[in-house]
């Protein structure tokens, strides 16, 4: 009799444990997906991926007309497609405890862009990874153009980089030129040609760069000259206008 109801016991116990995971599973599991919640996180307010379009095609991914619970929502479907995103360089995706899918997708941050020989371009960013451009979208670095191809991309990738880390040519120039040996510089505020020249001891050129143009600020002198020259660091040759006498 007591061996009876040791298994009856034990029996109504398991049983009751089995109807408690039943209905704590459909509590807490088998519910719909109550949203989506898709955060862009980038420097500016505008950028390359669209948040509007990106949650729309998310949602036919969950394509919760069909999957009607959370246990039925394509998690790794999701997590696939941001991952293809070509301007993500980081992606999540994982649902809540309160039912939410939470999206999160961190945008390439480029700083400047490169147009190749035959008229494509690309983004780069702080390390020197490429991204593609986008029609709808146009950041506005620092140019680089000329006889670029993939072979010298990484030259010219270091040249412009110095450019971008002295504050002075950071703010003066808008335009690497590289015609396949030496660099030329296209900059905002003077009307000459302004030789970088060849890719060696950049960062001591750009300085001989900004002394001189600080030197020379306001001086009319700088009128009667056509181009000016820091391809050797110990001189600064300046070529002479034509039409000035």
């Amino acid at each position: 009799m007591n061996k009876f109801l040791k298994i009856l016991v034990w029996v109504l116990t398991v049983g009751a444990i089995g109807c408690l995971w039943y209905f704590t599973h459909k509590e807490h599991v088998e519910h719909p997906l109550k949203g989506l919640e898709l955060t862009v996180i980038r420097e500016n307010e505008d950028g390359f991926i669209i948040k509007d379009v990106e949650y729309q095609k998310i949602m036919n991914i969950c394509d919760t007309a069909h999957n009607t619970d959370i246990t039925m929502i394509p998690v790794d479907s999701v997590r696939n497609y941001i991952q293809s995103i070509p301007w993500a360089v980081y992606t999540e995706a994982n649902i809540t405890l309160d039912e939410m899918l939470v999206v999160n997708i961190v945008e390439c941050q480029p700083i400047m862009r490169v147009y190749f020989k035959d008229g494509r371009s690309v983004y780069l960013d702080e390390d020197g990874n490429v991204f593609p451009t986008k029609n709808s979208y146009t950041a506005h670095l620092l140019i680089g153009s000329g006889n670029i191809t993939k072979d010298n991309l990484h030259s010219v990738f270091k040249v412009m980089k110095s450019v971008l880390n002295n504050s002075y040519s950071k703010c003066c120039v808008k335009q690497v030129y590289f015609d396949g040996k030496n660099y030329e510089l296209v900059m905002n505020n003077v009307d000459l040609k302004v030789v970088l020249g060849d890719d060696k001891d950049v960062d001591e050129k750009l300085m001989n760069m900004q002394y001189f143009f600080e030197q020379m600020q306001g001086s009319p002198e700088m009128q009667n000259f056509s181009k000016i020259s820091f391809n050797y660091i110990n001189q600064v040759v300046c070529t002479r206008n034509k039409n000035k006498k």
